[in-house]
């Protein structure tokens, strides 16, 4: 019972965490300028109460189920981790660039940051590929 609720809790914590990346992600890459400041702004907000903690709810209930459950011991895990540091550290590229443009709304964000859409939503493919499928 307790390792359908750890599963659950990982699985929302993806779900907020996913979801709050892409917005970050549209807005670095798709807002104007212009408004890009008020944008931010609100965002940030948004994004260091659920998409941090998102963040963190992901790790702590995928590290108790890998530690827990599963153990390191089985190829796919290994697979699955280097998608999510990569996610983990789109994450903190992302805020990163809020935080400067926010300041200069002119500047622009590094082309793996302006390139998050496409890479959040392959590495979420794979990794949830990986989860369920297990191939090795």
């Amino acid at each position: 019972m307790l390792y359908f609720v750890i599963k659950a809790l990982h699985v929302l914590s993806d779900f907020l965490l996913i979801g709050g990346m892409l917005i970050n992600a549209f807005v670095i890459g798709m807002v104007p300028p212009t408004i890009r400041v008020g944008v931010i702004t609100a965002l940030r907000r948004y994004d260091r109460t659920v998409t941090t903690a998102a963040l963190a709810g992901a790790w702590i209930f995928g590290l108790w189920l890998a530690i827990g459950f599963v153990g390191f011991s089985q190829g796919w895990l290994h697979a699955k981790l280097v998608f999510v540091l990569l996610l983990s550290a789109l994450y903190g590229m992302q805020q990163a660039s809020m935080r400067r443009m926010e300041a200069n709304p002119r500047l622009d964000p590094s082309a793996f940051v302006r390139a998050g859409i496409p890479i959040i939503l392959m590495s979420t493919v794979v990794i949830v590929c990986l989860a369920e499928i297990k191939p090795f």
